[in-house]
C-alpha cells in the first residue's frame, strides 16, 4: 500500500525478535502520536511497518522505543533498530 516497508526489530540479551504488531497497532495512531508524518504508516505484520516516504526512520525508532520503555513494554537494555 505505501511505498516503502520498514522492518521493527527488537534486540536484547535473549537475541532478536520483530515488535509485536499489537504494539505497533496502539503505537501508530494519529490521535496518539500527534505526528502527522505518522499518518503514513501502515502496521503489515509483526515487524513490518509499511510507510510513505515522509516517515522518518530515526522518529519512529525514537518514538516507539521511548514509548515502550515509558510502559516498561521493553527491558532497560533492549534496542529497537528499524531499517
Amino acid at each position: 500500500m505505501f511505498a516503502r516497508k520498514l522492518r521493527l526489530t527488537l534486540r536484547g540479551e535473549g537475541g532478536e525478535s520483530p515488535a509485536p504488531k499489537a504494539w505497533m497497532d496502539q503505537f501508530f495512531l494519529r490521535d496518539f502520536t500527534g505526528s502527522s508524518a505518522f499518518d503514513e504508516t501502515l502496521p503489515a505484520a509483526d515487524g513490518v511497518l509499511e510507510a510513505g516516504f515522509a516517515v522518518n526512520p530515526e522518529e519512529v525508532r525514537s518514538q516507539f522505543e521511548k514509548w515502550l520503555r515509558g510502559r516498561k513494554m521493553i527491558p532497560p537494555q533492549a534496542e529497537l533498530t528499524v531499517n
